[in-house]
């Protein structure tokens, strides 16, 4: 093999590889992309699982008559909660420079 024919050879392979490059650099740009949705759509199930739970405890709440001892302490927690989170709310509410 002479000397023009392995540069020739070298020249060929080196296309390949540069070739293998891109088609892995487009792989993994499309991957980024995938990923990126999948992120998406993991933040909005996230927030569509904690409505759901928000709208479990309102039912829970209503239905407040019918729970059990344990339930029911639970029930009461969730309202002492929710009073300190309002109460949390209106502190700040009032410390706005606005509202004076």
């Amino acid at each position: 093999m002479t000397t023009k024919e392995k540069i020739s050879l070298i020249h060929l392979k080196v296309k390949a590889l540069l070739m293998k490059v891109n088609s892995l650099e487009n792989e993994l740009q499309e991957a980024a992309l995938v990923q990126q949705k999948l992120g998406k759509r993991v933040e909005e199930l996230t927030k569509t699982i904690e409505i759901l739970e928000d709208k479990n405890k309102i039912s829970k709440l209503a239905d407040g008559i019918h729970l059990g001892k344990q339930d029911i302490t639970e029930v009461k927690l969730t309202i002492n909660r929710y009073v300190r989170e309002i109460d949390e709310c209106l502190k700040l509410l009032n410390q706005l420079p606005n509202n004076n």
